[in-house]
């Protein structure tokens, strides 16, 4: 059988009981942040509507990475209180045409001091806390606020924001720089170790090299594969000459025809490992053994959609058990493990 790695969640829900409750703010709270004297910022100076001013706002990072968490401090004054029904909006965006979008959560002080409560002549300081998506694409992300009319999502129902660094009734707040090279790898992620020690490949993982490399997570046969009865795991830690790999497969019928180099081994059982070097999704490298320790190995310069330089060699080195006879279609067998190093 052929194998890839999947994830399932399923959940589900039920109403059990009323509802959640509104998060209760401490006076104390609200009266720190009402300010009578504005702290050193750079001013924005951005008026809505000629009721309230957004003066500007403090960050305590000007680079954010995906995942990562930041603070930014608002600052507005009020002239004339907006009355109520308006609410405090704000969102993050990505670069021009990129899906990265994020709306933010009211504040503590936002809760606690809504916009029908501001009076003339207040200062108000509003920290918020904000966590950029771990999935976060774009170089940049920029951050919008402004007043919106409760129960309003339109761009007609936002207090006019007039003046330098607005955009759409809002106020362009702050503009961030994203470091994408300290993005958190995506779910299913396994932190590969330096090995320990020297490895022999013979097809047992019992060298010092191999020790506290922990297992991968169970894999999942390639699509349209049949369900074997079993699984597989796998195992890999690198030194400075060699990626090395030992994949331990459970199948109660093991069987390939395929016994010589570059043959189509994927056409039964057998393990195939991909690298994609630089993570770029295009051209990457395709590794396979079988369990007649037949061996396969290609260049795509692309995608799988073009041809495959089968003529390029990797170098591998592979060793296979096998707990059974891969030779014999239909008996009963237990399993085979593979144990490979090719160069890095």
């Amino acid at each position: 059988m052929k194998w890839i790695v999947v994830a399932l969640l399923v959940a589900g829900c039920m109403d059990t009981g009323p509802g959640p409750q509104p998060k209760k703010i401490e006076r104390k709270l609200v009266a720190a942040n009402l300010l009578t004297v504005l702290p050193d910022l750079t001013h924005l100076d951005v008026s809505l509507a000629g009721q309230v001013t957004y003066v500007g706002n403090t960050v305590d990072r000007p680079v954010i990475a995906p995942g990562q968490a930041m603070r930014v401090t608002h600052y507005w004054r009020v002239t004339m209180p907006p009355g109520p029904g308006w609410r405090v909006f704000a969102q993050v965006r990505g670069a021009p045409g990129s899906a990265d979008f994020m709306n933010l959560d009211a504040t503590d002080m936002e809760l606690g001091h809504p916009v029908g409560t501001w009076k003339a002549g207040e200062i108000i300081q509003d920290p918020m806390d904000i966590t950029l998506r771990p999935d976060w694409k774009s170089r940049t992300a920029t951050l919008y606020i402004g007043l919106v009319r409760a129960g309003g999502h339109d761009i007609g129902d936002r207090m006019a924001a007039i003046g330098p660094n607005t955009l759409d009734r809002a106020v362009i707040a702050k503009a961030f720089d994203v470091d994408l090279s300290k993005a958190p790898p995506p779910p299913g992620t396994i932190y590969i170790q330096h090995a320990g020690g020297a490895i022999a490949i013979d097809g047992v993982a019992n060298d010092p090299g191999w020790a506290g490399i922990v297992n991968s997570p169970e894999f999942q046969t390639a699509e349209g594969s049949p369900e074997p009865v079993g699984k597989a795991t796998a195992r890999m830690t690198w030194d400075e000459d060699n990626l090395y790999v030992f994949v331990q497969v459970t199948d109660s019928d093991i069987y390939s025809e395929y016994k010589q180099h570059d043959q189509t081994l994927w056409k039964a059982d057998d393990v195939e490992l991909f690298i994609d070097a630089d993570g770029n999704r295009r051209g990457y490298v395709e590794l396979q053994v079988n369990p007649n320790n037949a061996t396969f190995d290609s260049w795509f310069a692309a995608t799988r959609a073009q041809p495959g330089d089968e003529k390029w060699e990797s170098g591998m080195v592979t060793q296979v058990k096998v707990r059974g006879t891969p030779d014999q279609a239909g008996d009963t067998d237990q399993g085979w493990d593979v144990e490979a190093a090719t160069t890095r």
